[in-house]
């Protein structure tokens, strides 16, 4: 009897030492899980979180007095234009006549780096490749890089930086002119992502908030380039030297990765994701303005009513 009791008792603590084999293996297995997540979204902090968070929690907020501040600004300062907010835990949008279209101007400088990205990622080009500035690529209308003149060498990595931070024409031209044909002023982005755009007499693309908007959340969620370039090039955005529209309406401390565009005076733009703590959203603002500094004005405005609004929403989680 006290053979068989023991056998017993020997089997029982063999089975619970494999079950909390088992269960510490697998406790080890997910606990390592969760600090790969964890470890991706430190490695990549301006790509969405939910990239690398299985089931999130996301924080949801009424957005309707913010729809009509944004409404009642724009309609009590007679402007026209194109504005689009998306919260981008949840996708809720607000759209302002954010389907009209306006010359994107050098907004599309954007997209032109998303294509030199992917065609290095498909091998197509390499990115450190030294070029050399010619003269019928230098353009004074716009940037600082002209003044370097013909003969000027720098890589077609640097050149996209100072496209993006500096919104220089002449980067621009050093890009599409120096990759064999393979880029298209945006237009592989825009067909990859399906974007609704226009051109004007002058062949000047145009195209509304909402759809410019696509860019952005293409790259936070890097759906057309990878993790690595698409944290690149929104670290090129963050590096914007023009702090006077978005910028101006968000604290210093507060990342913002934007793109501005201006259009022969008629046409001022600013479009951008701000990173504030869990409430990362995306703003975009086209306005038909004449004055430069009056649409820079405008902008900001419409940039701080819109953070302030996300800072001091009080949030409601989703539960089970």
């Amino acid at each position: 009897m006290k053979k068989r009791l023991v056998v017993i008792l020997s089997c029982v603590v063999l089975c619970l030492a494999s079950f909390a084999g088992g269960y510490l293996a697998r406790d080890k297995k997910h606990t390592a899980a969760v600090q790969s997540s964890s470890e991706l979204s430190a490695k990549f902090p301006l790509l969405a979180k939910r990239l690398f968070i299985d089931d999130p929690n996301d924080v949801i907020i009424n957005f309707s007095d913010l729809r009509m501040q944004i409404s009642n600004y724009m309609t009590s300062n007679g402007l026209k234009g194109s504005v689009y907010f998306e919260y981008l835990p949840t996708g809720t949008s607000i759209r302002y006549t954010g389907d009209s279209e306006y010359v994107a101007a050098s907004l599309m400088k954007m997209p032109v780096v998303m294509e030199l990205y992917k065609a290095s990622e498909l091998g197509r080009i390499n990115l450190d490749t030294i070029v050399e500035l010619k003269q019928e690529w230098l353009d004074s209308s716009y940037g600082a890089l002209y003044k370097k003149g013909a003969g000027y060498k720098l890589s077609l990595r640097d050149a996209a930086q100072i496209a993006l931070s500096q919104s220089d024409n002449t980067a621009i031209n050093i890009i599409l002119n120096s990759t064999q044909g393979l880029l298209k002023t945006g237009e592989n982005v825009i067909s990859s992502l399906d974007v609704s755009f226009n051109r004007d007499d002058k062949s000047q693309i145009e195209i509304s908030a909402r759809s410019y908007a696509s860019f952005l959340k293409c790259l936070y969620f890097s759906c057309y380039v990878n993790y690595v370039d698409s944290q690149e090039i929104l670290t090129l955005l963050t590096q914007s030297q023009f702090n006077n529209r978005l910028r101006q309406g968000v604290p210093n401390d507060v990342k913002i990765a934007h793109k501005i565009g201006t259009y022969s005076n008629t046409t001022q733009s600013d479009c951008g994701i701000v990173y504030e703590d869990k409430r990362n959203y995306l703003l975009c603002v086209i306005l038909q303005v004449a004055d430069t500094n009056e649409g820079n004005a405008h902008i900001a405005a419409l940039s701080k009513l819109t953070y302030d609004y996300l800072k001091t929403s009080e949030p409601t989680k989703i539960t089970n």
